[in-house]
């Protein structure tokens, strides 16, 4: 089949009643496309894996202070880690996979019941019409860690059949705000900072959001991105992904890198709020997600919030006003938010810009 027949292919699962779409309307700019495979990984240089083996008894003895010196060295070299041994329960991990795929196994008539709204990007939606060229190649459904919204979202789905989805969606998001919190401690306490510093600023547990994108076989990933660049512009992200890979990383050199998934791992990755908050020292990376013709690949990113006031702005003990001044202006995470929506869509770091310093 010629590249041309390719792009005249009908897309049947990303096309719905209003939006039908071809190969081409997914294909995008040239200078996007990725230049490695879904399944090629460096071997000279791998994003760090961290272990929480031994230091889940809640001591702060040495080698505590190993592991929270190591996420931060992770984090300021990477933006990204990989957490083993993490303490979320496995059957808690693979209940949610199970109910996330006979979701996007559901017809597109019955999944668009929970379909998100023009005004706010919560619920499914098959790709993302919105943005008009460059479309994403997936399926998502965005949710805030919100027990009624979940059971609302449900209940449209799948009527009275929506208790499994719920319970298994309701405890995953309640096990990674658990893990989360502590992740934030152990930065904090990394970077010599009272353990709480971060921790005390998440009170509002529903400014917290889950994104679970499902990325169908591709006939033509070398033009076409499941999601393109950017950073994410929450405080932190734990990333659920199966063993297919796509997630790429750029480095410091300006050269993308893929991170082989490791069974019941998380990959961790700091966000913009958390590199203002940390002056920098924490860095928010620039990634994206690459699809394959093989292989449908499932991935669930849970995106942490602090309160809509909380004011981020780094402390005194980050900021050397001779070798390392104040980078960001102080912003809240509610100024931030809106500004976000008002986007609609985040390309590289440009939320963040905005808060530099002159």
């Amino acid at each position: 089949m010629s590249a041309l027949d390719i792009e005249e292919q009908f897309v049947e699962p990303l096309s719905t009643e209003s939006s039908k779409f071809c190969v081409k309307n997914f294909i995008w700019s040239e200078e996007e496309w990725p230049k490695i495979k879904y399944n090629n990984y460096s071997d000279a240089e791998e994003v760090p894996v961290i272990s929480f083996k031994g230091i889940l008894d809640d001591k702060k003895d040495q080698d505590y202070n190993k592991v929270c010196k190591a996420m931060v060295d992770a984090s300021e070299k990477w933006g990204f880690f990989k957490l083993v041994n993490h303490g979320v329960a496995l059957e808690t991990i693979e209940e949610l996979k199970a109910c996330l795929n006979k979701l996007f196994d559901l017809s597109m008539e019955q999944k668009l019941r929970g379909g998100r709204s023009s005004t706010l990007p919560l619920g499914y939606s098959a790709t993302n019409p919105d943005y008009g060229t460059n479309l994403p190649w997936v399926e998502i459904l965005q949710l805030l860690q919100s027990t009624p919204q979940v059971i609302a979202f449900a209940t449209k789905v799948f009527g009275d059949q929506h208790q499994s989805f719920s319970d298994a969606m309701i405890e995953y998001m309640n096990a990674l705000d658990k893990l989360g919190m502590r992740i934030l401690e152990m930065l904090a306490h990394g970077l010599g900072l009272p353990d709480e510093f971060f921790v005390r600023n998440f009170e509002e547990k529903e400014a917290t959001m889950i994104r679970i994108n499902r990325y169908p076989p591709c006939p033509l990933p070398e033009k076409c991105l499941g999601l393109g660049s950017h950073s994410d512009p929450h405080t932190l992200t734990i990333l659920l992904q199966d063993d297919v890979g796509g997630l790429q990383v750029l480095k410091n050199d300006n050269q993308w890198v893929g991170i082989s998934p490791i069974p019941n791992s998380f990959v961790i990755n700091i966000g913009d709020t958390l590199e203002a908050w940390s002056n920098g020292r924490l860095n928010s990376v620039l990634h994206r997600a690459v699809v394959n013709k093989e292989k449908q690949r499932l991935s669930a990113a849970y995106f942490m919030s602090p309160t809509s006031s909380a004011i981020i702005e780094c402390p005194s003990q980050l900021i050397d006003p001779k070798n390392n001044p104040r980078k960001y202006v102080a912003f809240t995470w509610e100024h931030f938010r809106k500004e976000l929506l008002a986007e609609k869509r985040v390309v590289g770091k440009t939320a963040l810009l905005r808060y530099l310093c002159n």
